[in-house]
């Protein structure tokens, strides 16, 4: 007879902005049972073990698209970012060009409110 100390397993369903499906959080532990060979294992305790192989696989399965998904939106984040950043310098450069043309042709620049 095998031992195997109770696990509380929760489930959290909830949907990634993929809109992929998960049904179990990273941060959950999955139990990994090592049944020794040629050991009588009981019925219940099989399925059990079949019960953690499958929450082990859907976990790698739910861990990788939740990584690819923070890639992809970081990667957006920065381009985002680039492009404001540039908005914005090509807004002051063009201000700065305003100022030396006015100043240029003596006259005053007033800047947009």
């Amino acid at each position: 007879w095998l031992k195997v100390p109770p696990v509380i397993f929760r489930k959290c369903v909830r949907h990634t902005a993929s809109g992929f499906l998960t049904a179990m959080a990273a941060r959950y532990a999955v139990r990994t049972t090592v049944v020794p060979e040629g050991a009588a294992v009981p019925e219940k305790v099989q399925l059990k073990l079949a019960r953690d192989k499958t929450l082990a696989e859907e976990k790698t399965v739910a861990v990788a698209a939740a990584k690819k998904d923070h890639e992809e939106q970081r990667a957006a984040l920065k381009n985002r970012t680039q492009e404001y950043e540039k908005e914005y310098s090509d807004y002051q450069k063009k201000l700065i060009d305003l100022r030396r043309e006015a100043k240029l042709g003596g006259n005053f620049f007033v800047e947009p409110e």
